[in-house]
């Protein structure tokens, strides 16, 4: 059995002065064949990017505040080497199939978009339980690591039977 995750929500916080980022889920079929897209609206280059991923269960309803993984990316050196970071990059592999998304810095202003993806195609350690969990990607650029956009995806992981 392959662990699969879910989409169930999406909460996008942006800084206007730099993006305007819009997320949605599309719920066709089952569960596993959900699709997100995602649309960047870049208004004024970027020179410089960071991101930080944290990956927290949500037990009992509520957000386990330690987050179980979290890792800083530096999102311009990804670009110039993406088998930096083999996870990022497994991702950013998917997100390119049916995408239009930057490939260097500095960002150009631009409608930058991924188009149905489908999260239950990333492969899960199973070493992860069956649970909900919380996915918070925080993006910032500059020496004052201005926020220009945080974005949270909440999902389930399930297990899914070969098909």
């Amino acid at each position: 059995l392959q662990l699969v995750a879910v989409p169930r929500k999406v909460i996008v916080n942006n800084n206007y002065k730099y993006v305007n980022m819009t997320a949605r889920i599309n719920e066709i079929g089952p569960v596993t064949n959900f699709t997100v897209d995602v649309d960047l609206h870049f208004l004024r280059p970027i020179t410089s990017m960071k991101a930080s991923v944290h990956y927290h269960l949500i037990l009992n309803n509520s957000v386990v505040p330690s987050a179980l993984v979290s890792r800083r990316v530096d999102v311009c050196h990804f670009f110039k080497k993406p088998t930096s970071d083999r996870l990022l990059n497994l991702m950013y592999a998917e997100f390119k199939k049916h995408s239009y998304l930057p490939e260097r810095c500095p960002i150009p202003p631009d409608h930058y978009y991924i188009r149905k993806f489908r999260p239950s195609t990333i492969v899960i350690p199973s070493l992860l339980p069956e649970n909900n969990f919380l996915l918070k990607e925080v993006f910032q650029t500059g020496l004052n690591s201005e926020p220009l956009f945080t974005y949270r995806f909440f999902g389930s992981f399930v297990r899914k039977t070969s098909e």
